[in-house]
């Protein structure tokens, strides 16, 4: 698999890119967003099947026209499949999906989590304006699914990822700089704190700073975790151990 080496600086340009051409008061302060307003402005068209059973897999990106296998719940069909085949009630089905889809799992869309869907599809953007170079040498039929895992903030040694790991990390980082954009979150974070300026050492976490980080994640249409992860990022929060139990994608 090809993909582009690009540095941090270089993927939260191109989050402010998307913020700038989308609304850029985004890049100033923090809005409500509707995602698939996005994926519209994008030029992809959204659509929502049960991509997994499980939640194993969180968003699809459709890189050509093709198939993939769909779970389809027993109590929406009229078919009869084996009974192998079934898991938690559903089974797979071939299901053809276009170019430029981008598919978000219908169980987060009907869940009440909308931070994790908000950043499924965002990250799922990010795939079709990053990425659709780096599947060339695929097959013709060839689609890119987002599965469901830890996110480390800290990727460690990028010689040790493999070229998914690295796409997936360009998307979630971009996903991340374009939801919660340097400055706007930075300024909402002073704000919050009672600070007059951004600090000069990250700050030390306590139950205080975790309150802010849940509301300054209400405010920006995410949940705890990622809003941590951005905050540590931007230097504003000291990092610690993270839990490998700690899920965004």
């Amino acid at each position: 698999m090809r993909y582009y080496d690009y540095s941090k600086s270089q993927l939260e340009a191109k989050a402010d890119e998307l913020n700038e051409a989308f609304d850029k008061e985004r890049l100033i302060r923090a809005k409500p967003i509707d995602v698939y307003d996005v994926v519209d402005f994008i030029g992809c068209t959204p659509d929502w099947i049960y991509l997994s059973p499980d939640q194993s897999i969180l968003g699809l990106t459709t890189y050509n026209d093709g198939y993939y296998y769909a779970w389809i719940p027993l109590n929406e069909s009229n078919e009869k499949p084996p009974e192998k085949i079934i898991f938690n009630g559903m089974f797979p089905k071939k299901t053809p999906v276009a170019k430029g889809t981008i598919i978000i799992d219908r169980s987060i869309n009907e869940g009440p989590n909308r931070g994790v869907e908000n950043f499924s599809c965002i990250h799922e953007c990010f795939h079709q304006k990053l990425h659709p170079r780096c599947f060339m040498n695929r097959s013709a039929n060839y689609q890119h699914f987002c599965k469901k895992k830890a996110f480390r903030a800290e990727t460690g040694d990028r010689s040790n990822m493999s070229a998914l790991e690295i796409i997936e990390y360009q998307a979630n980082y971009c996903a991340a700089a374009f939801l919660m954009s340097r400055e706007a979150t930075t300024a909402e974070f002073i704000k919050q704190m009672g600070l007059t300026s951004a600090p000069s050492v990250p700050i030390l976490r306590t139950s205080d700073v975790d309150d802010v980080i849940s509301e300054l994640a209400e405010k920006f249409s995410v949940n705890y975790t990622p809003m941590k992860y951005r905050l540590q990022e931007l230097n504003l929060v000291s990092k610690e151990e993270l839990s490998l139990d700690e899920y965004f994608c």
